[in-house]
């Protein structure tokens, strides 16, 4: 047992369980969370026997002491801990302190202390022994503070708390059960007797538990609220229901032993509190509304018998009172209870008692019981915030009057009777001998009692009756009022009925009471206006006709007395006033406060006092302020003028009246005449009291609410306010500190009503020019005399210099931190703190106009000298000698709690001084210059985070932070401050380090920031910092069913919150500590997470804004661990956001057969029926919404705008235009409408219009702006909800983009992955192409579906089909090599069927979308058209299989797999297809249109659509609407309209739109192209005709060498901006001539007219002078050739060029050129040795390595040589049949076939300077030698590379990093990765090489044999040639007169043209000579050796065979074999 007590609660029992029973109470009850009740249930059952034993401690131990003297060796058990825990032997020392102190159990001592260690971060500057002692209290309090609800909550007779009625019954019989069986009054008593604040302070001060002044207040108070909260149990109890007998008795002995009166006479809270349970177990007011047996049962004085008995008894015994008042009042509630029952039926014998009601009575009015209740109970100075208090007194009084007409006759007769003594005593000077005051007394606490009516409860409306009810007519209408009230409003008439003198004062006090209010006021002044008309006799002294006429008679008599008005009131005060005497002076003060708080209440009374011209009572008081009467009365008079001045017209004519009057002198001098300024000096200075100056600066306050009149004083003087402005800042406030005060409160009511006007003008001042220039008036007998300028603008100008004004000002707010710090009350400390508020909210208003001020000053160039408000505030404090104005300023916020608009203040000064980053280190300084001032700080910030006050809802507009409405309600407030403060920590994140946001929230700002290690409070010494507090709010909540419950109490508080943490997420230096804290310490994205979506309709305000930060927050969080590799964070965050809670797996476990599929619950049900039927897994139903589609249903796409307005009298346009003019925007750039302003804009329209329809009408038209001011409230509500929806889309976008493309691919299947975009992409287009959706709001859209398309996209191709055919060979591998790799391909591959029909939705959805979007924004349909690209090549064959090999898949699996995928593809096209075409021709119209017209990105992806879609429509439908629609003509002729701004292009600063615009058009006109339809189509179009008029292509750049190579830089280099237009023109030109073939010759044709007319360009391409391999230039030779090559394949016969005409001379010369040009390139490109050398150096360089330029290069070069070769042997097959008549064009040498190397020997064997020779045949041999030798060393490199990416998981580690080209750490997936795609880029390039290496070897083979046939067989020697022979040469010559400068030189064979050399010698050039046939025989064996040709043989069996069937290598080889054998002699 022992030891079970003996373990230490680490949560302290007498503190941690107390504060959670209060917080469940509180849940339960005011909060009433169903979930709560449980939780008080059980709460409740463990918490009774502390209930029961009410605030005692558990009992010292002397087990537990010895315990835990030796816990510092032994230690102590911990509840929940499997160790023991020692302690220091310091700490046990102060826990056995703090058992003694508190005779507690000493374990409880030590959890108390522990707790108090654990929670010193809360309590700065304090020890955890003091921090203990404010636990201890504080446990205390909220275990009071628990009953005290629980007590609250029972039913009962005043209240309910609508609880529900299970909660009702608990409640009710716990709290029975406590009362009844276990005596909780008498607990709570006897407590209450041991309790004494005095003593309890003394003990701890002896125990020294009391620290400094703050925690010696904050313990006072905590003592305090606990006696309060005892007391208030009881009075919850008896207010309910009455006590019992026994209770009220113990009771009534409390009370009769209680004497605890405060120093001014009245009661201690405590005791008024039990005074007032005691009247509340006498009050029987409920018989008067209903005596049924239950309600009797209820009352113990009617249901006990001895209850009024014993009560009577008790009361009336001798035993005497400490308090004899306490006796009196609860004499006068029993005395009248008694009345009360007197008329029920009561219990035999209390009738007897009843009859001693009068004796009671009188022993009450003995004890004078009505001075006691005004000066004791009345006085407490929070009385009348206490509606109960207030209500039971008034019940007392009014049960009084009414049930004891009698008595209250009596005490008025004795006060007559004593009013005539008075007088007679004081005519013959004796003294009184008895006097009694009871009624004097009862009108005094009447009018005390309604004085102020905070509660706004109108209780003094009771003592009225309408004066109009009793007509003769109205009373058939009217109901009549209560016989109380009647009873009431009589004794009120009857009391001012022949009033003696010295009552007189006290009725119209009492009258002030009772005119509290409008209504009161109104019958008030009724009265006394009745009271005047009497019927033909004098009028009563209490009327308005006899105060006024009164007021008329001193005015008029004082006036004769005074001479002038210079010597007015210079005198003393005294008996000099022969007018009035003190009685007099008390009258007259009172009627005049009577006169002011009817005029303050009623309006209508304002205006009658004013506009009643028998009265005149402006003229009167005017008239007395300026006779020689007391200053009181002056005061009264001005405060009476100031309650006039609330009205805005009377206020108008009290302004010039004041002006003509020259109370305060204006005209000249105010020295040389009198005035109030001469009072002020001479007569309130020197008496130390200011009563007439206070009342003044009221009158100032309440005439400034209204404009100042701008004539005032005009004529005179320069018109204007400044004279007064002068009196009140220079004479009075400037001066308060300097002048000495009776009572000290006066000083600060005197500087706070000076501000009060100041601030207010400075609040109205709006910034204009002309301030600020200067102006002249002219006045009557002065000349011209400047200008006044607006008050504001002087007060401005004083706050902005260092002025005696701004340093007073600094000098108050000093004076108050000073006093505030003490903890201390001072007299007048409540003016002193509204004065300082002043003066923050003046330092406010500055800061907020200062820039406006200072930019009119620059802006006008005034002389004004200036400076910045924040550099004044960072200016030298003279007190201090610091710079801490600052400092003072923000000590404000300590003070929230207590001072909560100052805190508000102080922030919103912070906030507009913390914006520049000077200020923000002066701050940081300022507040670290000391480190206990810095903490206290620091917790004063926290304090007003950790505020908890509910946000009130503000439906009129959207709040800026500066524009917050004026509301001074305390809940307001603090939230307000709240929210600056988060938005000070927002502004100053925006600074460079360190700033203030890094001090408040705890970074390191000494190091570096992004450095600090963040903790949690407490832990290695950290303080609790703003972050700790803001994470704490945001926790609040979260992991309760009802998420996280700032967001419904302070949803504008938890956004900004929301927002702070993602910008610290967000922000480089504070991101890295931030994220660290959050994910280690408070796991907190992962615990909010759970509680998204915030679902709006659970809360009363938009939360949407506030999850967006929180989604932007997760996406940030989401990367980071991605990237830092934290896999196990990314992998919760993504399986909250993804997975779908289907049974068996979720979407992160590796998926087995029977996978989840991709079922969409919104699909239409047919679309399930196809999905399911088209898979073979077995389907499950989902369980649960993925979390991403749950946050996207929160965004709703449609919006509600207001309907127009209809306006009568404004108009519509120039309304817009105002409402456009106050028009701002947000932080958030959310353009909003200034309410106020436009309010302010339309009233002045309003009041300077001038007319009379206006008098009439204006009601309507006040109408009519309020209904504009609502509109445009509501436009403001609706740009705010559009703001919050493109908020929620972009955070959702930016979630789902990272989830996707930045987290790791393998955290997600892919099948997974793939059910995932689907999912994502049919919710998206669903919501777009529902009805009624915004623009606004869709156009984000299609950024979105862009990027999921990407991704589904490489879902389905992982390999990109656009990446350089990256996956060409991928089938091939998979066929020939092991199945691998090919059966997962295929399992992907098949996803293509699986999914088909979400496919086709998708589909259809994007296209709808594309339809949709017409019109709109052409971004939209440009990411529309990115998208719909992405999605058609899902259906793109790569490749791979379309170039597959037909032998290499054999008969097996591959080989099925392949025409599985086939067929895939094709399916998926077909259905693409399909889709597409059901839209008809308005999607065919609206691509090309776009493809037409409209933005360059749209022109181009909307021409890549068309390409796409070309591709794939195989009946060429829409190739059919683009011709017949004219579309493709006008693409066409486009050409030739985009040639201007091509030729712009190669300029240093080109548009490179044009080019990618030209170069799109160029690839859907090749596209159209690749069919014969399309080909011959375009030409009957012209296109080559446009191309060729194209001037662009003759501007070729000249060639630098140098820059060359392909740049890397993002401009492209001029000559890569030319080769990339003469490329896609060159494809072109092949596709056309591809599509047509060889056969059409009008193709071919125009083709070379396109060569022919640009022919320069081409002849500088093939003249081919580049030194080196470069590849661009190879690429652009290699496309000449091949163009060349197709469009002679045919060959071109001489009758195409008619000699005749120069035209065909000129091609024809053109066309020979070509030809000799193409020849002279086949020697050079020959795969000799020294092109090899420069391959393999290439090769073995590093940094072209990774690249693999030297394949790239053999690749291109071999192209080159191939499209020659075939050049050359079209020309040899077109040109004739048969070896005699076709032509030859190579000489009969084979010397260079022996050469070793071709290049290097410069091609000396047959190019020698001297001759002029063609190539040779050996040139042929060469080639196919060395083709033949390199074709089986590429052929073993592709198979062996071919090996290594079939056993890509086998390489060695060293063969992975070759192939990866990455030597750094990564993962071994990613090297796989890497090399993976380099093996298969290095197989596609040997592939390509082993091709061209094949084709060459035929064409060069079918060369030799045609040459060596006609030169073995067929020719003809010169020197053999006889003249029979000359006319067939002659023939032959014709035949071939192409080819008739074989012999030319090499150069004249490049450069010169066809005509450069003479006839004859062409002729004799021309032939063969013998020598040349005879050698030929000779080396034609050597040189064509048969080991060549069994070479060439066993290639063509390797490779040649497995690719065609048709195969003429060995019939050429035996044909050559058979001419060697037969011709050459071997």
């Amino acid at each position: 047992m022992a030891a079970g007590g003996m373990a230490v609660n680490s949560e302290a029992r007498l503190w941690g369980p107390f504060k959670e029973l209060e917080q469940t109470v509180q849940t339960a009850i005011h909060r009433k969370i169903p979930d709560a009740v449980h939780d008080l249930e059980i709460a409740l059952k463990k918490h009774k026997p502390d209930f029961i034993a009410l605030l005692k401690n558990p009992p010292k131990n002397a087990m537990y002491r010895s315990a835990v003297q030796k816990a510092s060796k032994e230690g102590l058990p911990v509840l929940g801990d499997q160790t023991r825990q020692t302690f220091s032997s310091a700490f046990i020392e102060e826990a056995l302190l703090l058992s003694d102190l508190f005779d507690m159990s000493e374990i409880a001592a030590v959890e108390l202390l522990m707790a108090g260690e654990r929670q010193q971060p809360e309590f700065p500057g304090l020890t955890r022994g003091l921090v203990a002692v404010l636990l201890y209290y504080d446990g205390q309090k909220s275990m009071i503070n628990s009953l005290r609800t629980l007590l609250q909550s029972r039913e009962g007779r005043m209240w309910t708390m609508e609880l529900t009625p299970d909660l009702s019954n608990m409640v009710n019989q716990y709290t029975d059960q406590l009362l009844q069986k276990d005596r909780l009054i008498n607990t709570i008593l006897d407590q209450l007797n041991n309790m004494d604040l005095t003593q309890e302070m003394d003990r701890l001060q002896k125990a020294r538990a009391i620290g400094p002044p703050k925690h010696k207040k904050q313990v006072s108070d905590l003592y305090r609220e606990i006696q309060i909260i005892l007391a208030d149990c009881l009075f919850c109890l008896a207010t309910q229901q009455p006590l019992g007998k026994a209770d009220t008795l113990r009771l009534i002995q409390h009370l009769r032993a209680d004497n605890c009166v405060s120093a001014d006479g009245s009661l201690e809270p405590v005791s008024l509190c039990l005074l007032m349970t005691l009247l509340y177990c006498f009050d029987v007011t409920l018989l008067d509304q209903e005596d049924s047996k239950e309600v009797l049962q209820r009352l113990p004085m009617m249901a006990d018998p001895t209850y009024v008995t014993d009560i009577h008894q008790e009361l009336r015994s001798p035993q005497g009172w400490s308090n004899p008042g306490l006796k009196s009042v609860v004499m006068l509630a029993w005395g009248v209870t008694l009345r009360q029952l007197n008329q029920y039926q009561t219990p035999t014998g209390v009738n007897g008692i009843c009859e001693e009601d009068e004796v009671v009575i009188d022993e009450a009015l003995d004890g004078n019981v009505f001075h006691f209740l005004r000066t004791a109970v009345v006085a407490v100075s929070d009385f009348h915030k206490e509606e109960y208090y207030l209500r039971r007194v008034h019940g007392l009084i009014t049960d009084f009057i009414f049930h004891m007409p009698l008595r209250v006759k009596e005490l008025r007769t004795r006060g007559d009777e004593a009013a005539r003594i008075a007088a007679a005593v004081q005519n013959s000077q004796e003294p009184p001998t008895s006097a009694s005051h009871g009624f004097q007394y009862l009108m005094r606490l009447i009018g005390d009692l309604y004085i102020t009516d905070p509660l706004g409860l109108q209780l003094s409306v009771e003592y009225w009756c309408p004066q109009d009810n009793y007509g003769p007519h109205e009373t058939t209408y009217s109901t009549r009022p209560p016989q109380r009230q009647v009873s009431l409003y009589k004794f009120i008439r009857l009391a001012g009925d022949l009033l003696p003198p010295p009552l007189y004062v006290h009725y119209i006090d009492m009258l002030i009471g009772l005119s509290s209010n409008p209504q009161s006021a109104h019958y008030c002044f009724d009265l006394l206006k009745v009271n005047g008309m009497g019927s033909g006799g004098p009028a009563s002294a209490v009327s308005w006709y006899h105060i006024f006429l009164s007021l008329n008679q001193y005015y008029t008599s004082l006036r004769r007395e005074v001479p002038s008005s210079a010597d007015m009131s210079v005198g003393p005060q005294g008996p000099h006033h022969r007018g009035i005497t003190p009685q007099e002076l008390e009258g007259l003060v009172t009627v005049l406060k009577l006169c002011r708080v009817v005029s303050e209440n009623n309006e209508n009374c304002r205006v009658a006092f004013c506009e009643n011209q028998q009265w005149q009572v402006v003229v009167v008081l005017f008239g007395l302020v300026t006779c020689s009467v007391p200053l009181y009365l002056k005061a009264e008079i001005f405060r009476v003028l100031a309650a006039f001045g609330r009205t805005p017209d009377i206020a108008v004519s009290l302004w010039h009246t004041l002006e003509a009057s020259q109370i305060l002198t204006t005209v000249g001098s105010s020295s040389s005449q009198g005035g109030i300024q001469v009072e002020l000096e001479e007569v309130e200075a020197r008496g130390e009291e200011f009563p007439m100056t206070r009342a003044f600066l009221s009158l100032m306050d309440s005439l400034t609410d209204v404009p100042v009149p701008p004539g005032l004083g005009a004529g005179l003087r320069a018109p204007g306010f400044q004279p007064y402005l002068e009196f009140i800042k220079d004479c009075v406030f400037e001066k308060f500190y300097a002048r000495s005060y009776k009572n000290s409160s006066e000083k600060w009511q005197v500087a706070g009503e000076c501000l009060r006007v100041l601030s207010k003008l400075l609040g109205e001042y709006e910034v204009v020019g002309e301030d600020f220039g200067e102006d002249y008036v002219e006045v009557q007998m002065g000349g011209m005399v400047p200008a006044h300028k607006s008050p504001g603008y002087i007060i401005m100008l004083h706050m902005l210099k260092d002025s005696h004004f701004l340093s007073t000002i600094l000098r108050i707010l000093d004076d108050t931190i000073q006093q505030l710090e003490t903890y201390k009350t001072i007299p007048g400390q409540d003016s002193l703190e509204t004065t300082s508020l002043l003066c923050l909210q003046l330092i406010e208003t500055s800061l907020e106009k200062a820039g406006m001020f200072l930019d009119a000053c620059r802006e006008t160039g005034a002389s004004a000298m200036v400076s910045a408000m924040d550099r004044l505030l960072l200016s030298i404090n003279p007190r201090s000698g610091k710079a801490d104005h600052l400092v003072n300023i923000t000590k404000f916020i300590q003070f929230g709690l207590p001072l909560p608009e100052h805190a508000q203040s102080a922030m919103k000064i912070l906030f507009r001084v913390c914006h520049s980053a000077p200020v923000q280190v002066a701050l940081v300084n300022l507040f670290t210059a000391n480190q206990t001032s810095h903490l206290e700080l620091l917790h004063g910030f926290v304090e007003c985070l950790e505020v908890e006050e509910v946000e009130q809802a503000v439906e009129r507009t959207i709040l800026l932070p500066e524009d917050q409405d004026g509301s001074t309600e305390v809940g307001f407030v603090r939230n307000s401050t709240r929210q600056y403060l988060l938005q000070v920590l927002l502004r100053s994140l925006d600074q460079p380090a360190p700033n203030l946001a890094h001090l408040l929230l705890g970074f390191d700002i000494r190091k570096s920031v992004a450095k600090t290690l963040l903790q949690d409070p407490g832990i290695l010494g950290s303080p609790k910092t703003c972050l700790h507090a803001v994470l704490s709010l945001l926790e609040r909540g979260v992991g309760s069913h009802s998420g996280p419950t700032c967001l419904r109490d302070t949803p504008r508080l938890a956004e900004l919150a929301y927002k702070l943490i993602y910008l610290l997420a967000a922000n480089k230096e504070t991101s890295t500590p931030t994220l660290r804290y959050l994910r280690t310490t408070r796991d907190f994205l992962y615990r909010q997470l759970q509680h998204l979506p915030f679902t709006q309709q659970f809360y009363k305000r938009p939360v949407m804004v506030a999850q967006s930060w929180l989604m932007k927050l997760i996406a940030i969080e989401l990367r980071l661990t991605a990237l830092n590799r934290q896999r196990s964070h990314t992998q919760r965050l993504m399986r909250a956001l993804l997975d779908d809670g289907s049974e068996g797996h979720t979407v992160f476990q590796p998926v087995g057969e029977d996978t989840d599929l991709g079922y969409d619950r919104f699909a239409d049900q047919s679309m399930q029926m196809s999905y399911l039927s088209q898979t073979n897994t077995p389907f499950r139903s989902r369980q649960v919404r993925r979390k991403l589609l749950g946050l996207l249903d929160e965004v709703d796409f449609s919006q509600r705008y207001p309907p127009t307005m209809h306006l009568e009298f404004f108009d519509q346009s120039l309304i817009e235009q105002a409402i456009q003019s106050v028009e701002t925007r947000t932080e958030q750039e959310v353009l909003y409408c200034d309410v106020r302003r436009l309010h302010r804009v339309l009233m002045n329209e309003l009041n300077n219009y001038q007319g009379n329809i206006m008098v009439t009408q204006r009601p309507r038209v006040l109408e009519e702006v309020e209904n504009i001011l609502q509109h445009v409230v509501r436009r403001n509500r609706i740009r705010q909800e559009l703001y919050s929806k493109q908020q929620a889309l972009e955070a959702w976008r930016q979630v789902t983009e990272v989830l996707l493309t930045g987290c790791p691919e393998d955290h997600l299947t892919p099948q997974d992955r793939q059910t995932v975009l689907l999912e994502l992409l049919q919710e998206l287009q669903q919501k777009v192409t529902e009805e009624d959706t915004l623009t606004e709001l869709t156009a984000p859209v299609a950024g979105i579906i862009l990027t999921l398309m990407t991704n589904l996209r490489q879902c389905f191709c992982p390999d990109p089909v656009t990446d350089d055919e990256a996956s060409q060979v991928l089938t091939l591998l998979d066929s020939t090599g092991g199945l691998g790799q090919s059966a997962a391909w295929g399992q992907r591959a098949g996803s293509r069927t699986q999914f088909a029909s979400s496919l086709q939705l998708v589909l259809r959805g994007v296209i709808d979308h594309i339809l949709l979007s017409s019109g709109g924004q052409q971004r939209v349909r440009a990411n529309l058209y990115g998208a719909l690209l992405y999605y058609l090549q899902i259906a793109q064959k790569p490749k791979s299989l379309t170039h597959s090999d037909p032998e290499s898949g054999g008969d097996g699996v591959g080989k099925r797999i392949l025409a599985d995928a086939h067929s895939e593809y094709e399916q998926l096209r077909r259905e693409n297809v399909a889709t597409i075409l059901s839209y008809g021709d308005n999607f065919m119209d609206m691509v090309c249109r776009d493809a037409c017209d409209g933005h360059d990105v749209g022109r181009m992806l909307a021409l890549s659509v068309l390409d796409t879609i070309l591709s794939m429509d195989k009946f060429q439908q829409w190739m059919t609407f683009m011709s017949s629609k004219g579309y493709l003509q006008h693409l066409v002729d486009s050409l030739l309209h985009d040639d201007q701004q091509l030729q712009t292009l190669l300029s240093p600063t080109p548009q490179l739109r044009v080019l990618y615009i030209h170069l799109s058009k160029l690839g859907l006109l090749t596209r159209v192209a690749e069919s014969a339809v399309g080909a011959h189509t375009l030409l009957q179009c012209g296109v080559m005709q446009r191309l060729a008029g194209c001037v662009f292509f003759d501007l070729r750049p000249d060639l630098d060498r140098e820059a060359d190579e392909e740049g890397e830089d993002f401009l492209p280099s001029p000559m890569a901006r030319y080769r990339q237009l003469l490329f896609a023109s060159l494809k072109f030109c092949l596709a056309i001539l591809t599509s047509l073939g060889i056969e059409n010759q009008d193709c071919g044709n125009q083709v070379m007219l396109f060569i022919l007319s640009h022919g320069e360009v081409f002849h500088g391409i093939l003249r081919d002078r580049q030194f080196g391999l470069r590849l661009p230039a190879l690429r652009e030779l290699a496309l000449t050739t091949a163009v060349l090559a197709r469009a002679n394949a045919r060959g071109i016969p001489d009758a195409e060029f008619d000699d005749l005409d120069p035209a065909g001379i000129e091609l024809k010369g053109q066309k020979v050129r070509i030809e000799r040009q193409m020849l002279a390139l086949m020697p050079k490109y020959c795969m000799c040795e020294s092109i090899n050398k420069q391959l393999r150096l290439l090769e073995s360089d590093e940094s072209t390595h990774r690249k693999d330029l030297s394949s790239q290069l053999a690749v291109v070069f071999l192209e080159v040589s191939a499209n020659i070769t075939s050049y050359c042997r079209a020309i040899i097959s077109t040109s004739g049949p048969t070896a005699q008549l076709c032509r030859v064009l190579f000489r009969p040498s084979l010397e260079e076939a022996l050469a070793k190397d071709l290049g290097s020997t410069d091609d000396a064997s047959f190019l020698s300077s001297g001759t002029v020779q063609s190539p040779s045949l050996g040139v042929v041999v060469y080639q196919l030698r060395q083709c033949a030798n390199h074709f089986m060393s590429v052929f073993e490199s592709h198979k062996q590379h071919l090996r290594k990416l079939q056993s890509l998981a086998d390489l060695s580690t060293d063969d992975l990093k070759q192939f990866s080209g990455v030597e750094e750490k990564i993962s071994s997936h990613q090297r796989q990765k890497l090399a993976k795609t380099r093996l298969t880029k290095i197989v596609r390039y040997k592939e390509e090489q082993l091709q061209y290496f094949a084709y060459i070897l035929e064409n060069c083979l079918f060369m030799l044999w045609r040459h060596l046939e006609y030169y073995l067989i067929h020719c003809v020697p010169v020197t053999q040639q006889s003249s029979s022979h000359h006319g067939q040469a002659r023939r032959q010559t014709q035949l071939r007169r192409l080819q008739d400068l074989t012999g030319t030189s090499r150069s004249s064979l490049v450069d010169s043209d066809a005509g450069s050399l003479p006839d004859v010698d062409r002729q004799l050039m021309m032939g063969v000579t013998s020598d040349e046939i005879d050698m030929l025989k000779q080396t034609a064996n050597s040189a064509i050796h048969d080991s060549l040709l069994k070479k060439i043989q066993e290639i063509d069996q390797v490779y040649c065979k497995s690719r065609t069937h048709y195969s003429f290598v060995e019939a050429l080889i035996r044909r050559v074999r058979r001419l060697l054998r037969l011709h050459t002699g071997t």
